[in-house]
C-alpha cells in the first residue's frame, strides 16, 4: 500500500503515513475521532479520567497518567489535579454493558 499524498511505501498495518501524516487509506477515509470522550470503569485506577483521555486519543494510559502527574506539579502546581477534578465531574462515565438475565425454566428446571 502506498500514501496518496506523497507516495511513500506502507506497512498494511499503518494507520498514518510516517512521512507526510496522511491518514492511510486516502486523505479522508476515516474519522480520527469516532467515539466519546468517556470515563471506562473497567480500566479506571482512581476515576477513569486518564483512562478515557487515552482512549480517546489513541494512547497507552500509563503515559496520559505521567503526562497527568507532571502536569500537577510543573508549570502550575495542582493546576492538573484541578482538572482532573473538572474531567471527573464533567465526563461521562461508559454504560455498563447488560448481562443476560438469569431466566429459569417455569417447572422450575425438572422434567
Amino acid at each position: 500500500m502506498f500514501c496518496t499524498r506523497c507516495g511513500i511505501e506502507l506497512r498494511n498495518e499503518d494507520k498514518f503515513c510516517s512521512q507526510c501524516g496522511c491518514p492511510a487509506g486516502g486523505a479522508f477515509s476515516t474519522p480520527l475521532r469516532a467515539e466519546r470522550l468517556t470515563r471506562p470503569m473497567q480500566e479506571a485506577k482512581l476515576a477513569g479520567v486518564c483512562a478515557g483521555f487515552a482512549r480517546y486519543f489513541g494512547v497507552d494510559v500509563t503515559l496520559v497518567r505521567i503526562v497527568w502527574c507532571a502536569i500537577s506539579i510543573w508549570p502550575l502546581p495542582l493546576f492538573g489535579v484541578v482538572a482532573y477534578i473538572v474531567a471527573w465531574i464533567v465526563m461521562p462515565k461508559d454504560p455498563l454493558p447488560l448481562s443476560a438475565p438469569n431466566v429459569q425454566p417455569a417447572n422450575g428446571g425438572a422434567h
